[in-house]
């Protein structure tokens, strides 16, 4: 179990679950406020 939470801890799983998140957070906002440039509300 030790071994599994520093693999998790590690650059690149946090890099991959942080750039999905973003993902999901830029479609999801281009979902509800479609042809935005920026973030103005």
């Amino acid at each position: 179990m030790n071994d599994f939470q520093k693999y998790l801890s590690t650059a690149p799983v946090l890099l991959t679950l942080w750039m999905t998140f973003t993902a999901g957070f830029i479609i999801e906002i281009n979902r509800f406020f479609p042809d935005m440039l920026g973030l103005y509300f």
